[in-house]
């Protein structure tokens, strides 16, 4: 019981999400020809034609009080039957009442009836007897209670029969049918039934063994095991639907004559032993979309003989074997989309058939690897192949001239959503006779110039969301453009340039392009230039007259132009810059000059101290300190102030590397100088690289706050400095700490 609790939850959860909600739909077509397209979920859509008004839609396929508080208009409907119905021509809706004992009298030309959320809780053989020339009659929800044996016996013109959400014991629903005694009955459904009790074996069909009845729907009726016997009284029964009916087991003994049979969005996890003790000589159509299946292994269909269409999709499968469908001599299309198995494996010769035209393996990630290159070997017939969402990023050429080297009269190809590169030099090569192809989401951003030429049948092409970003005159083949009926370049990143898109824009902006072009022009939009990024291809200003200047002429001019920009930058850069420049030129030449005084002697001075001050400062340095350096310490000393000629930077340079010791004087003038600044560096740059203590730094006066840089703040701060002071002690201790200064040693520091 747990497990089929959880089955079901899954199913339901499915349903939800909308992967295998189908209307609630009837057999009378009972032969669905081979253009009938499939639904967007990828399963095979039945026709619907039993209600012009779509009065089923309306009411038959919510749940609880959503049936019965639609909000479709009702305006082109009258009131009849006693008020309590509406009318339009031939159909007939009686909704919401509390209570029907009967059905009132309706008018003459009424076929169909909608009996809609309506407590009809006793039908009789009074209940319909205003209304015997109905056609069709719908019970949908209306609490019925009991049947007597000749409920429906006088609706002998009745053609289709239809109960849903009511709820029944197994044997008051076998009244009910047995009282269907119409010749002309073609449909019966009972969708959504609660049979208070087991179906299988409760023989609810034993009475309608003389019925003509071809279809039977019971989708979403709890059914549990299928067997062949619970339907054996049908004996007309052609078309057989039970989906979502919970089926986990199926039993089959005998000779079936049905020709269509739906066991979808069931609970299945084998596949069904159809072939093991009966046998389907008739059958055309089998649909098994949206169960557990795994296995599904060759030759298990072969007492099918007249299967043409097969569809399983929605099931976990594990692989497909060789020959699976080569006992199958008329079957055209098979449906295998969204098989979440995470291996499904298909083998080689898997889809060998003589007769398949029609082969859907779409919108499930199959992995390439896990398909073999020859599973469709000696498919020369088919007609259509859909891989979208199949996995082939980084395959190569090789990979679909093998896939793809026998299909020679395919007409439809979708290859959306693959992950492939480029186009495939096999499809034109091979595929001469191809109306319609799609390769849409993918990674192409080029072809070949040729590459459409031989396509002459091609009508539909589809390359919306790639990579392509030019369109030119040689991108189709001559008058390509003109023969197909449909394409859709959109949303790919177009780059709006005269030489990427003048041909293309020129063509967007034709009359022909409303009609030929898909999302036009909404999905044609610019990615570059920057300036025109999202702007519409057809807004953008590019034609004839905008793109008059030749590639050169263009060449020229961004050149001269990019040219002079980066003059005008470098120059300003100089400019800004220039101090910065100078400074690396004379470090340079102070690097020169050094390096070639070490090679000539290595360690002789021109001078023993380079007294480094302002100009302010000069006098007093000359006044004060000089006259004891150089005459009572018998020092030699440069200032440039006094002693430099010629160059400034340049006898900076030379001197300070010709003198043993740099002594810095600063004060609030020291500060504000360029050259003192330079000096500074200078000075410490012969430390860092001397590795020696070769500055004394003498403080003039306290210096400003506003004053003080980072060179300052640090030799302030690190260094040890000898303040001067006016004072007599103060002179007096300036001296000796300065002569203790010049007679430390000038050893380089480790």
């Amino acid at each position: 019981m747990f497990y089929n609790i959880v089955l079901s939850v899954l199913i339901f959860d499915s349903a939800i999400r909308g992967v295998h909600s189908h209307p609630e739909q009837t057999f009378e077509k009972t032969r669905m020809t081979t253009n009938q397209t499939v639904s967007r979920n990828g399963v095979y859509s039945r026709g619907d034609s039993f209600d012009t008004e779509n009065l089923d839609t309306r009411f038959g396929h919510s749940g609880g009080k959503r049936r019965c508080k639609t909000k479709k208009s009702f305006s082109k409907y009258h009131p009849c039957g006693n008020q309590l119905c509406l009318c339009n021509r031939y159909v007939a809706v009686c909704r919401n009442n509390s209570l029907f004992e009967y059905i009132p009298k309706l008018p003459s030309n009424i076929r169909r009836l909608h009996l809609i959320c309506t407590a009809l809780p006793v039908i009789n053989n009074s209940t319909f007897s205003n209304v015997s020339s109905l056609t069709h009659l719908y019970l949908v929800e209306t609490h019925i209670r009991h049947c007597e044996p000749n409920a429906f016996s006088k609706l002998s013109k009745l053609q289709s029969l239809r109960i849903g959400y009511n709820k029944f014991t197994p044997d008051n629903l076998k009244r009910c049918l047995t009282s269907v005694t119409s010749r002309n009955l073609r449909t019966l459904a009972l969708y959504a039934v609660y049979i208070n009790g087991t179906f299988s074996g409760s023989k609810i069909f034993s009475g309608m063994s003389n019925s003509p009845v071809q279809n039977i729907i019971m989708d979403r009726t709890y059914i549990d095991t299928y067997s062949i016997d619970d339907f054996s009284p049908l004996k007309h029964m052609r078309n057989l639907s039970l989906q979502g009916c919970w089926i986990t087991a199926t039993v089959f003994e005998g000779t079936s004559n049905l020709t269509t049979l739906w066991l979808s969005e069931n609970a299945l996890v084998k596949f069904p032993p159809f072939c093991n003790q009966t046998t389907f000589p008739k059958i055309k159509e089998l649909f098994m979309d949206g169960n557990f299946i795994r296995y599904f292994g060759a030759f298990e269909l072969d007492c099918m003989t007249s299967l043409e269409r097969f569809s399983i999709s929605f099931n976990p499968l594990a692989y497909l074997e060789p020959n699976t469908f080569s006992g199958l001599p008329r079957l055209n299309t098979i449906f295998m989309r969204n098989n979440y198995g995470s291996s499904f494996r298909i083998r080689k010769h898997a889809f060998n058939s003589s007769r398949l035209i029609n082969l859907h393996l779409g919108i499930y990630e199959i992995h390439a690897p896990h398909m073999s290159q020859q599973a469709f070997n000696s498919c020369n017939k088919l007609e259509k192949l859909d891989l979208s969402m199949s996995r082939f990023e980084n395959k190569e050429e090789a990979y679909f001239d093998v896939m793809f080297a026998g299909l020679t009269n395919l007409k439809d190809l979708n290859l959306s959503g693959t992950g492939i590169g480029f186009l495939p030099a096999v499809i034109p090569r091979v595929m001469q006779h191809l109306e319609t192809l799609d390769v849409s989401h993918n990674q192409i951003s080029w072809w070949a110039t040729e590459y459409f030429r031989n396509l002459n049948s091609l009508k539909t092409l589809i390359m919306a969301s790639n990579q392509i970003d030019t369109i030119h005159r040689f991108s189709f083949s001559s008058g390509r453009i003109q023969s197909l009926s449909k394409i859709d370049l959109s949303y790919n990143p177009y780059s709006c340039s005269c030489e990427n898109l003048l041909w293309f824009s020129k063509l967007l902006k034709t009359k022909k392009a409303t009609n030929k072009f898909m999302n036009y022009p909404s999905g044609y939009l610019c990615s570059a230039p920057s300036a025109l990024e999202g702007k519409k291809v057809i807004d953008t200003p590019i034609s004839h007259r905008y793109c008059l200047l030749t590639p050169v002429i263009s060449l020229v001019i961004t050149s001269v132009s990019v040219g002079l920009l980066l003059l005008i930058f470098t120059l300003s850069m100089v400019y800004r810059h220039r101090w910065h420049l100078r400074y690396f030129v004379y470090m340079l030449r102070y690097y020169h000059i050094r390096f070639q005084r070490l090679v000539n002697d290595g360690c002789n001075y021109r001078y023993d101290i380079y007294l480094s001050c302002s100009e302010e400062d000069v006098d007093f340095i000359l006044e004060n300190i000089l006259p004891r350096l150089e005459h009572e310490l018998n020092l030699r000393v440069f200032i440039p102030q006094r002693d430099g000629i010629g160059n400034k930077i340049d006898g900076i340079i030379e001197n300070m590397d010709a003198s043993r010791r740099v002594i810095l004087c600063i004060s609030d003038t020291f500060a504000a100088d360029h050259y003192c600044e330079f000096e500074t560096s200078l000075a410490y740059e012969r430390v860092l690289n001397e590795r020696r203590d070769l500055v004394i730094v003498i403080l003039l006066e306290e210096i400003k706050v506003v004053n003080v840089t980072k060179t300052l703040h640090r030799i302030l701060t690190v260094d040890e400095y000898i303040p001067w002071d006016c004072s007599e002690q103060g002179v007096n201790m300036f001296w000796l700490r300065l002569i203790q200064h010049l007679d430390y040693t000038d050893e380089p520091r480790p």
